[in-house]
């Protein structure tokens, strides 16, 4: 799972700079893949993916990279469930369908309700 979750963040980075956006929001359930990238293990890694992370986190921009629980996941773990004919392929959605809005809604009303 950690280089998996790895190569997503690294795709997603690199989507969003291509895509010019200048701040990101990156969250990730494995506490593992944060601790590395934060703690700067990142730097002298034998993964590949994990420098090339660390160089585009140094780049003129704004990311925030931060865990979250598998519980406030289910938005991603269901847009990973949804039919698609590029099984192999980065999806973008450009439109938000209802189910997703309202797993959404549901995460930010459960969090609302967390105190630390």
């Amino acid at each position: 799972m950690f280089k998996i979750e790895i190569k997503a963040i690294l795709k997603g980075l690199k989507i969003a700079w291509d895509s010019k956006f200048r701040q990101v929001e990156v969250e990730c359930d494995n506490v593992l893949v944060v601790e590395t990238i934060l703690a700067g293990g990142a730097v002298n890694s034998r993964m590949p993916e994990l420098r090339i992370i660390h160089q585009l986190l140094g780049r003129d921009w704004r990311v925030r990279l931060r865990h979250i629980s598998r519980d406030h996941n289910k938005v991603t773990d269901h847009m990973t469930r949804l039919p698609s004919l590029y099984y192999n392929e980065v999806q973008i959605f450009i439109k938000i369908s209802v189910s997703i809005e309202n797993l959404h809604k549901s995460d930010i009303d459960r969090s609302a309700n967390i105190t630390w």
